[in-house]
C-alpha cells in the first residue's frame, strides 16, 4: 500500500494533468475583460478541469485507485481536497468507498 505522501503525488500529478488539458480555457477567463463572461468561462473551465481529473483517475491502475481510496477514508484533510478537485457530486455517485 502506497504511503499517503506518495498518494498525495499520484493526485496532484493527475491534477496538474487535467489542469494542463484544460489550460486554454482557463486562459480564456483571464483574458476575457467582462466580469460576467469571465464568470461563466471559470465555471466552464472548473467543469472541464474536473472531467480531466476525473477521466485520468479512472485511468489509473487498480493499486492506485485502491490506494487513493484507502486514504479518503483514512485522511479527512485528503479526502476534502481529493473531492473538490474530483468534483463532490460526481464523487458521492462514482467512487466506491469499500476496500
Amino acid at each position: 500500500m502506497k504511503t499517503l505522501e506518495e498518494v498525495y503525488g499520484v493526485v496532484e500529478s493527475i491534477y496538474q494533468d487535467a489542469y494542463d488539458r484544460s489550460f486554454d480555457s482557463w486562459m480564456a477567463v483571464d483574458q476575457e475583460l467582462d466580469e460576467e463572461a469571465a464568470e461563466d468561462l471559470r465555471a466552464k473551465a472548473s467543469v472541464e478541469q474536473s472531467d480531466n481529473f476525473r477521466y485520468l483517475y479512472w485511468s489509473l491502475d487498480d493499486q492506485d485507485r485502491r490506494a487513493i481510496v484507502y486514504w479518503i477514508i483514512k485522511d479527512p484533510d485528503f479526502a476534502d481536497q481529493f473531492k473538490n478537485w474530483y468534483d463532490p457530486d460526481a464523487f458521492d455517485e462514482e467512487i466506491d468507498l469499500e476496500l
